[in-house]
């Protein structure tokens, strides 16, 4: 659906590469906050599990022309094991940002997304004996700083929503961790169609004890995120291919903007200051973080 777009864009855009990057970049971040507004509007009437069951079937059924147009050949895979592991935590890290979307106010969520890359290279760290820096251990320490600047721990009591946005920046991590490992031999339709397909699976039955037949109103507002979520997912592949992480990292935070936009202006939500400092601390941070993996690899920092 969108690839023939992306390839006439792509043929547009040849000679200007990085400018094409920075679109598609710009696109990404633009259906992500049209997401979050989304699940907002679909609040009241559909719980968490109920808008992840939906919305990963609808997606399922936007894919399904390219399904039959390939015969199912893209389909096989000699990974499904990881691919599974993947879809069960990118599922658990959907419903809690999907409930949390539900209870806090869209940009303090979105700003506190961002410490999934300083997550992920905390893992990489810990987990996958990966060496680094001690620019980047500040920055790390800088971004998780940012992430209490945003949350004020004491400031209003246990904070349920930051506590489940961070647990979501968890999930992401190791889901960005095993899509790294997927991407060498899967292609990016192959990965995107199982990780909807077992996190509609594990969502549903945590829903289909209350799911009705949602209104006409509703399952327009579902096609819209299903479509968001396919358009998200591809142009922030094609970016990504187009130009270093690095260099896109810093127009993450136009994510922000957007959301908080979309957010005054269809329910008149305010972000103080705390969360657009604490915001473009763990940007900034990430964006250090980020950049490790563009350079050779150095000896690790030892221990004291």
């Amino acid at each position: 659906m969108f690839s023939k777009f992306f390839k006439h864009f792509d043929a547009f855009v040849a000679q200007h590469s990085y400018l094409a990057a920075v679109t598609y970049m710009l696109v990404a971040t633009t259906a992500f906050s049209a997401m979050s507004v989304g699940v907002r509007v679909l609040a009241p009437e559909l719980s968490a599990t109920e808008i992840v069951t939906l919305r990963n079937f609808l997606t399922l059924m936007l894919l399904l022309p390219w399904l039959q147009g390939k015969k199912g050949d893209h389909l096989r895979t000699d990974r499904l094991g990881t691919l599974i592991i993947n879809g069960f935590i990118a599922a658990a890290g959907m419903i809690a940002w999907t409930y949390c979307l539900t209870i806090m106010p869209l940009a303090h969520a979105t700003a506190l997304s961002f410490t999934a890359p300083l997550f992920s290279t905390l893992f990489a760290v810990l987990f996958l004996k990966e060496r680094i820096r001690t620019r980047q251990i500040l920055a790390l320490i800088a971004g998780f700083c940012g992430t209490l600047i945003i949350i004020r721990p004491g400031a209003g009591g246990f904070n349920l929503g930051a506590m489940l946005v961070l647990l979501t920046a968890c999930a992401w991590s190791v889901s960005r961790l095993l899509m790294k490992s997927l991407g060498r031999t899967e292609s990016p339709l192959r990965t995107v169609f199982y990780m909807n397909l077992f996190m509609f699976l594990v969502a549903l039955p945590f829903s289909s004890r209350h799911l009705a037949m949602p209104s006409h109103h509703t399952w327009m507002a579902l096609i819209v995120i299903a479509c968001c979520s396919l358009l998200m997912h591809f142009a922030m592949a094609r970016a990504y291919t187009l130009a270093p992480v690095v260099a896109l990292m810093p127009f993450e935070f136009t994510r922000l903007i957007s959301t908080a936009l979309f957010a005054y202006i269809m329910f008149d939500e305010h972000s103080d200051m705390h969360t657009w400092v604490g915001a473009v601390i763990i940007v900034a941070s990430a964006a250090i973080m980020t950049r490790r993996n563009t350079r050779p690899p150095t000896p690790a920092v030892a221990s004291a």
